[in-house]
């Protein structure tokens, strides 16, 4: 089961094991699979078998790796969403298969994978790129500098690129030492020069391109506040958001007590559940009030009504001054697919579970930014960590680039699972695409700081009350990526479609006596 245990090495790469080297070998595996597969299958049936097993390959990634969707979604929506995410993987196996003998096949192999992840980052709906070899390389990778330049899917490039030469390498040997009848080894092994160039090549290219991230320039004295304990999965609590919300006061109150206040104090996302200044949720505002005076300024999460509180609502984490007046707001941009709203209300709405979310959350439309005491502050809530171009759109909205970045989350609903972990690693990457500090803060955990070589510091247990605090360095520089953008993932999104069509294209201009199968020879 090669297939398998390429996912499952992907799986190893990510929280909770993080052995990302483990990542390298799924390439391997893969090409493993489908070659061994093609040698025994008949011409017309070496498509869809490919097809299956690259199927196979990302139902092993993505069922063990999202299994804390269990918890929120059910049974139902966890298999749906890995099928989904699993089925690119099948286009993957289908686009490489043609081109196992091309000497070009490393190079194949790097743009169709890394295409995949990029067209899963924007479709279906808004896309979901979770899983992505990036992340697993935010601990103690050598390749994790080179974000700084291509974004995160350079890294992913590069693994796969590694991955599928070191297999072009050893398959080519091989074939060459049992084709051998006399003379010397060398004439064996010459065959494997080109693939071992290309392996010692992106090797080399991948320690070379790396720089340092931009220089600090001032600080902020930052406090980020954690307030929710309630294991919501055992425990029936009675009026729970506003338990909570009385526990944020509760520990910002405390955290600034005897000392000077903080320049900015954060809440998580959905801090306060019900908007504080609509009728219903006007006994939370005395508790933002409370906060905010115990600060410079409190940047709080919260759902805020919209045009019809009865149909949206607007994600928001909204900036407040000393008195808790508003003075800066950001709202979510990329919601949740059945998760925050509901596609195609109208004919879905129905169906037993979706009734569990009668309001949609209203995305806003525009990059925008917060601002601290003349400091642009970029701000990510929950999954939008997964988007880079939400990132660095964010970080460069302003009149000038952002020099910190907020992420503001909630990761109650997944239990005690790996999910905070994965969660934490997006925002790591986030900060070392922009050379910027992030600050995590994760309403029940796990929250920390993270510096611009995607380091973590002072992180918080799960489902505990904590308070984290230091002065976060400011950034004004950029990086080569904030500066160019996404420009792997648009050649690799062309690029697997390409391969795709291929072979279709092959067909047509074949003669109808040549055989169906597109098979190519470097």
């Amino acid at each position: 089961m090669l297939a398998a245990a390429s996912g499952l090495a992907v799986v190893a790469a990510h929280p909770p094991l993080g052995w990302w080297w483990t990542s390298f070998l799924a390439p391997v595996l893969l090409l493993a699979a489908i070659d061994v597969d093609a040698a025994d299958a008949a011409d017309r049936e070496r498509r869809p078998r490919a097809f299956r097993l690259g199927l196979l390959m990302g139902l092993a990634t993505f069922l063990p790796m999202l299994s804390w969707l269990v918890l929120p979604a059910g049974f139902v929506g966890w298999a749906l969403l890995s099928a989904v995410q699993a089925g690119f993987f099948g286009l993957l196996a289908l686009a490489v298969r043609p081109w196992l003998r091309s000497r070009w096949l490393p190079l194949i192999v790097a743009v169709a994978w890394t295409g995949v992840d990029a067209w899963r980052a924007i479709w279906p709906l808004n896309g979901f790129e979770w899983g992505a070899i990036a992340y697993a390389h935010v601990e103690g990778s050598w390749l994790l500098p080179v974000a700084r330049i291509t974004g995160g899917r350079g890294i992913t490039f590069f693994v796969v690129l590694v991955g599928a030469a070191g297999y072009a390498v050893a398959r080519t040997t091989l074939a060459g030492l049992r084709a051998r009848e006399e003379g010397p080894v060398e004439y064996a092994v010459t065959p494997a020069r080109a693939p071992v160039a290309v392996l010692l090549g992106a090797l080399l290219l991948s320690v070379l391109v790396t720089i340092e991230p931009p220089a600090s320039s001032g600080s902020l004295d930052v406090l980020a506040v954690q307030g929710n304990d309630i294991r919501h999965w055992e425990e029936d609590v009675t009026d729970a958001s506003f338990r909570i919300t009385s526990q944020l006061r509760d520990q910002t109150v405390a955290a600034t007590a005897g000392g000077p206040p903080p320049d900015l104090t954060v809440w998580p996302e959905a801090s306060i559940d019900t908007d504080p200044f609509s009728d219903r949720g006007a006994h939370f505002l005395p508790l933002l009030e409370e906060a905010a005076s115990s600060s410079r300024h409190l940047l709080a999460g919260m759902n805020i009504d919209g045009p019809d509180p009865r149909t949206g609502f607007w994600r928001t984490q909204l900036l407040v001054d000393t008195d808790a007046r508003a003075v800066g707001r950001y709202d979510k941009r990329r919601v949740v697919p059945f998760g925050e709203y509901i596609p195609m209300r109208t004919y879905l709405e129905w169906f037993p579970p979706l009734r569990q979310i009668p309001r949609d959350i209203l995305p806003h439309p525009e990059p925008h930014v917060v601002t601290v005491d003349d400091v642009p502050v970029a701000v990510l809530i929950c999954f939008e960590t997964l988007f880079q171009d939400i990132n660095r759109t964010n970080v460069l909205a302003g009149d000038e680039p952002a020099q910190l970045i907020v992420t503001a989350t909630t990761d109650a609903s997944y239990g005690e699972s790996a999910q905070p972990d994965q969660h934490l690693a997006q925002s790591r990457l986030r900060a070392v695409e922009t050379g910027r500090w992030v600050v995590h803060a994760a309403l029940s955990g796990a929250s920390a700081f993270v510096d611009p070589h995607g380091g973590v510091e002072q992180v918080t247990d799960l489902f505990t009350q904590a308070t984290i605090r230091r002065q976060v360095p400011l950034v004004t520089g950029t990086t080569p990526y904030l500066l160019v953008g996404d420009v792997v993932g648009w050649i690799t999104r062309v690029g697997v479609l390409g391969l795709l069509g291929f072979p279709l294209w092959s067909r047509l201009r074949r003669r109808p006596d040549v055989r169906e199968s597109v098979e190519v020879d470097g």
